[in-house]
């Protein structure tokens, strides 16, 4: 073993040694820093879900319907009179059913509270009422005038007529959308008032059937006959007839449409002036408006023959 002391050469290459290596895991450390402030933060937004962007698209209604012409089918019945005493003084039990009513068939517009922010209001041009507010009702806001719209709807705007509703839930409604409104609605029309309470009074109430538009277009495709052409005079035909058809008929299909739904047909006057009037989209010639009675009468006579050979057993 050697007794020699150390020299200062090797202490300061012990102590270059120790420098090398602190500064080695000095700068590991920042590296995993640095890893850890920025790479880290930029992998957890590309994993996060892209915000949506936003859409001038009202959101889906979660109650009601939103095209009156989809409006659910219906079955018409008769209603027997009401007795106005149950119905034209608001109470909880109108008011309650009011609110039901309200939730299926308006907030769709309206809103749930019935400022006129439902998710459809934005598509709306005028938008909708906003009953909280006493400004701008096109009918005004007593019970006589909401009872109108709720029945009749209003022209030129999304409001239609909800006619399929009784007249008992209707004034129900007619409370419910005075209830969200806190202005003074101010006194009503006593004539008015009587004149809708005896309307209640003195009659039943019939509710017509209601389908869909949709389910009606459905139903007039599959009720749908197929008319054949009009069958076309052969060229070597010289009777007049024959040549009066050739002459009025531009379109032997759509003519044979228009003949199949024809009403009043026997009444040459009448058939003459609607057919010539509706050429050429109808299948007849525009020059079919200068023929005189006589011929008219044949052109009639081949298409649809007379009165007495219909009646004929």
């Amino acid at each position: 073993m050697s007794n020699e002391k150390e020299t200062p050469s090797a202490w300061g290459s012990e102590a270059k040694g120790l420098a090398n290596r602190f500064a080695l895991g000095s700068g590991v450390a920042v590296t995993f820093l640095l890893f850890g402030l920025i790479v880290v933060p930029a992998l957890l937004r590309e994993r996060r879900p892209l915000a949506r962007p936003p859409s001038d698209q009202p959101a889906t209604a979660s109650v009601g319907w939103l095209d009156q012409a989809e409006t659910p089918a219906s079955k018409g019945r008769d209603l027997p009179p009401v007795d106005p005493a149950t119905v034209m003084t608001p109470n909880p039990k109108l008011l309650a059913r009011g609110e039901v009513l309200f939730k299926q068939n308006c907030t769709s517009c309206h809103g749930e509270s019935g400022q006129g922010n439902g998710p459809a209001a934005g598509t709306l041009n005028p938008r909708p009422r906003n009953f909280a507010q006493p400004a701008d009702w096109k009918r005004g806001f007593h019970v006589t005038d909401i009872f109108t719209t709720i029945s009749t709807g209003v022209k030129g705007t999304g409001m239609a007529a909800f006619d399929f509703i009784m007249p008992a839930d209707r004034m129900a409604l007619v409370h419910y959308v005075r209830s969200l409104g806190g202005f003074d609605h101010g006194a009503e029309d006593p004539k008015a008032l009587a004149a809708l309470a005896d309307s209640f009074r003195s009659k039943g109430f019939h509710i017509p059937n209601r389908i869909p538009v949709s389910l009606a277009i459905k139903k007039m495709v599959a009720e749908q006959v197929a008319v054949p052409p009009l069958p076309w005079p052969l060229a070597e035909d010289q009777f007049l007839s024959a040549e009066l058809l050739r002459f009025a008929i531009a379109d032997p299909l759509r003519a044979a449409r228009t003949v199949a739904a024809t009403a009043n047909r026997y009444d040459v006057t009448a058939v003459a002036r609607a057919w010539a009037a509706g050429a050429p989209d109808n299948g007849f010639s525009p020059a079919v408006a200068g023929l005189d009675a006589a011929e008219w009468d044949e052109i009639m006579r081949a298409l649809v023959g007379s009165k007495e050979e219909a009646t004929q057993p």
